[in-house]
């Protein structure tokens, strides 16, 4: 799959609407579901390209009052993943430091962990 055709994606009269903004594609979709919406979209392009079909992005352009929210959740989802990606190299770091002292049960009790846990992080990277 070659590259990836962005769509602005709003919703209008109880429908969902596609625009491409980048002149790839012409006209407008319609779709009473998003899920609708991006089979109808990957059909075209399948058609359209057929020996480098490109994926299919949205962007959407909501009202401002759920466009924030949506925007804050995104923010916040990001930095969660980012917390749990620290938290599980953390892990790693202190499965290493307290089974070099003391046994992996011990271990398991002092991080709140399985003892099956502690071996898995003891011994990855």
């Amino acid at each position: 799959m070659s590259k990836a055709i962005t769509y602005v994606i709003t919703h209008e009269n109880g429908r969902w609407v596609s625009r491409c903004p980048t002149g790839e594609t012409e006209g407008v979709g319609v779709a009473g579901s998003l899920s609708q919406m991006e089979r109808d979209l990957a059909e075209i392009h399948a058609w359209a390209w057929p020996e480098d079909t490109p994926g299919v992005e949205f962007v959407f352009d909501l009202p401002e009052d759920v466009a924030s929210v949506v925007a804050e959740y995104h923010r916040e989802k990001e930095l969660a993943e980012a917390h749990t990606q620290h938290a599980a190299e953390l892990a790693v770091k202190a499965a290493k430091a307290l089974t070099s002292r003391w046994s992996e049960p011990d271990t398991a009790r002092v991080m709140g962990l399985s003892k099956q846990r502690v071996h898995q992080l003891k011994v990855s990277a």
